[in-house]
Parts: C-alpha cells; sequence; structure tokens
C-alpha cells in the first residue's frame, strides 16, 4: 500500500532529520524511521474507527430519543438506514479492525463533543438526506454513502484533523494520505469479504526493505557524493550555499541509481525532480534535474550504474 514515492519522501525526511540533528547513530534514525511508518498503520486504523464510532453516536441518539417522556413519532420510528449501514457493520465486525482496535486501545468515550459536530455536519448534507430518504437499500448504496462522506466531509474536518494532531505530531503531515488510503480499501470492498488490509499489507516487506535500504546507502556514501556531487556544480552553485534539503534528495537519487539494479535510470530521476518539486524551489528543480542528468549519464557510460532485469541490462 505504501508506495514507492512516499517513502522517498519519509527516507528524505529521516536523512534530513538525521543529518540536522547532528546524531552519530544512524541506527537510531532508520529506527525511528521504520517506527514511523508503522504509526502509519495505526492512524489507518483510527480513522476506520472514526466511521464506526459516528454510527455509534447516531445509534446513541436514536436511544435517547426513544428514551424521551413524549418521543415524537420519528423518534418512535427512526430511520435506521445509516446504524444499519452494512459497509461500517463489515469494519465494525472485521477481526484486523477489532484486533487493533484492542492493540492501540482505542477509546472516543472522551470526544464526545468532536462526534457530536460531525454528526451534526453529517445530518445536514445533501447526500446524507438523499441516503436516508432512498427507496432502494443496497451494499453498493451504503458503500456509496461512506466512501462520499469519508471523502468530502471525515477527511477535510479540521477538529479531526488537529486531534490527531494532538495525538501524534507526525500524523498531521500523512493525514490526506492514510485518508486516501483508507477511502480506496472502502472503494474496493465487497459484501462478505475481507475489507481492511493487514499491517502486512499496508507496510510491505519488499517496500520498507527499500526504504531501509536507500536510508542506509545515502548515509553510508553520503560523504563519498560530495566532491561527486560538486564536481558538476556549476560557477553559480556551491556546495556550501546549497540548501542541505536539495543536497540530499542528489545524494539519495545517486545512491538509487547505484544500488537498485531493477529500477530504471529515467524512473528514479522523474521520482526525485518529483520529490524536489514538493520540498525545495523552482530554481533548485531546473538545477537538480540538469546535474542528475549529466551524472547519470557519465556513470552508465563509465559504468557505475549497472541495470539487470528484463529491459534493463544495458540501460
Amino acid at each position: 500500500m505504501l508506495n514507492r514515492r512516499f517513502l522517498r519522501e519519509k527516507t528524505l525526511q529521516a536523512i534530513y532529520a538525521f543529518y540536522q540533528g547532528g546524531s552519530d547513530d544512524a541506527r537510531v534514525a532508520e529506527k525511528n524511521m521504520v517506527f514511523g511508518a508503522h504509526k502509519l498503520y495505526e492512524l489507518y486504523i483510527r480513522l476506520a474507527s472514526v466511521i464506526v464510532e459516528l454510527s455509534n453516536f447516531a445509534q446513541h441518539r436514536i436511544d435517547e430519543g426513544k428514551q424521551k417522556y413524549r418521543p415524537t413519532e420519528q423518534e418512535k420510528n427512526p430511520n435506521l438506514r445509516f446504524v444499519q449501514n452494512r459497509l461500517i457493520e463489515q469494519i465494525r465486525t472485521n477481526p484486523v479492525f477489532i484486533s487493533k482496535f484492542n492493540d492501540y486501545k482505542i477509546s472516543w468515550k472522551n470526544e464526545e463533543e468532536l462526534f457530536r459536530k460531525m454528526y451534526q455536519i453529517m445530518l445536514k448534507s445533501a447526500s446524507y438526506q438523499n441516503y436516508m430518504n432512498d427507496s432502494e437499500s443496497s451494499y453498493e448504496k451504503d458503500k456509496a454513502f461512506v466512501c462520499g462522506f469519508l471523502k468530502r466531509k471525515i477527511s477535510n474536518n479540521s477538529n479531526l484533523y488537529h486531534y490527531f494532531e494532538e495525538q501524534n505530531m507526525f500524523w498531521a503531515d500523512d493525514f490526506d494520505n492514510v485518508a486516501f488510503w483508507l477511502l480506496k480499501s472502502l472503494k474496493n470492498a465487497e459484501e462478505n469479504s475481507e475489507i481492511l488490509l493487514s499491517e502486512d499489507q499496508f507496510i510491505g516487506t519488499e517496500d520498507l526493505n527499500f526504504a531501509q535500504k536507500l536510508f542506509q546507502q545515502t548515509v553510508l556514501h553520503g560523504d563519498e557524493y560530495t566532491p561527486v556531487i560538486e564536481k558538476y556544480l556549476t560557477a553559480d552553485w556551491e556546495i556550501e550555499r546549497t540548501p542541505l534539503i536539495d543536497t540530499l534528495i542528489m545524494k539519495m537519487a545517486i545512491a538509487e541509481m547505484c544500488n537498485f539494479p531493477t529500477i530504471p535510470v529515467k524512473v528514479t530521476l522523474n521520482e526525485y525532480i518529483e520529490i524536489i518539486k514538493q520540498f525545495s524551489t523552482e530554481k533548485s528543480r531546473v538545477f537538480v534535474n540538469g546535474l542528475l542528468n549529466k551524472l547519470s549519464e557519465d556513470y552508465v557510460k563509465e559504468g557505475k550504474i549497472k541495470k539487470s532485469g528484463r529491459g534493463l541490462i544495458d540501460s
């Protein structure tokens, strides 16, 4: 589930923190990076639990209405479509969800105000009204409503965002990505099937190994890459004046080109140009793009970059 672009970005952040922190222990920095990846899965489960808790909150309001001294006709015979939503029940009874919900000790009992506001937003939405008043009921319609509400209201809820930011400062940066991955899981769901990814599916061993190796090779050979980069600098750029983030992106790209024989050079170059768009300036993007292209061409000619695999040999 964690794609390579995301893993490259997380590796860059870990390497940047390592250099900025002045720590001599790269193992600690790498361990923190891996720990952070696993914490993303916790956020994935916690976001799923928000949907379940919103259903629980709605059921509680229905129960309160029935217990009134003089309940209205609507309170006596409430519309149960949302609280009986098949997709939500699928999440609630999912073995992976139950196990991780308990492991993470998730509890929303002190967050009633958060869910009251979310519930009010839902009640006022046109999609909710249409869903509740639809004459036809089906699993696909249940799924469509939950996915739509997750995409339009939950993932954009500032109160929920700040709640998770308070729980873990790093979750704020990853909130949108994890919400997208949860949405993808729910959209792919089928009735009477597994609905959520296991931790092993979410954080693939191969992908995590990729991130660890990239971190290790960049840190291990970082000093060796400094004079290599200096060799390709123009008169307008000096290594001392080059932003640290730009330098690290170039070192990571060199490490990947030289140490991952199954990843095409073009893929590596394209990935790091996209990354520098996010983390640096337009001027840096043009400069780094030109430097890495020239360096990669020379490295291929000198035999320092060797690719193996179908369509990659001698490329």
